[in-house]
């Protein structure tokens, strides 16, 4: 047999990596030989086994896994990662490519379709399901919104007011509505309550439990 496909798995949470690991083992062409939680753990476990393909997690606890893409390819621009989300938000799907992401799958892709894309990344391709596809020219058909702005809409999405929006980031209340009638604008949208919709439809914010 071939040498098997080594990967790398990233995620913070123990139970999926140990899900993942279990349902990967079951291809005789894949191996996964270390699994990291953070972005450090990323950086020092593909350095020490160098795998031909990364799976990794958008959401690190407090760390983003963009930034792991990023410093991840700054060392060696040819890595192969393929993110595994729970979230299909455009804007991380955009962020995700832009790092240098081979693939974005959502956490409940079938065990066929997450092997298909290890074996296409490795062989070079780029995987877009259609439903990510989607999500990317809505992105893409639309003024892009600045990171200030998804930081209020996000706020907005939870119910904050504008005097608790200004408060909660050190700017003013005129500062805010500003930054919101931007929003609006590039939304298409004519208040908050529309705006919320729309940013939670189209996979712009994350929900907050």
């Amino acid at each position: 047999m071939e040498n098997p496909i080594t990967l790398l798995v990233v995620d913070d949470h123990p139970a999926f990596r140990a899900g993942l690991r279990s349902m990967l083992s079951e291809a005789p062409n894949l191996e996964v030989v270390a699994e990291a939680a953070s972005v450090q753990e990323t950086l020092d476990l593909h350095q020490q086994h160098a795998p031909d393909v990364t799976l990794l997690d958008l959401n690190l606890k407090k760390e983003s896994g963009i930034d792991a893409i990023t410093q991840l390819l700054a060392i060696k621009a040819d890595t192969r990662v393929i993110v595994l989300s729970t979230f299909d938000m455009s804007e991380d799907i955009h962020l995700a490519f832009k790092a240098g992401a081979r693939a974005y799958l959502l956490k409940d892709s079938s065990r066929s379709e997450i092997i298909q894309a290890i074996e296409a990344v490795y062989a070079g391709e780029r995987v877009i399901p259609p439903a990510i596809k989607q999500r990317l020219l809505e992105q893409r058909s639309r003024p892009a919104l600045t990171a200030k702005e998804l930081e209020i809409l996000e706020l907005v999405v939870q119910g904050r007011r504008n005097k608790e929006i200004a408060a909660d980031l050190g700017i003013t209340e005129f500062t805010v509505k500003g930054h919101l009638k931007t929003v609006f604008l590039k939304l298409q949208v004519s208040d908050r309550t529309e705006a919320a919709i729309k940013a939670v439809s189209e996979g712009l914010v994350h929900l907050r439990p």
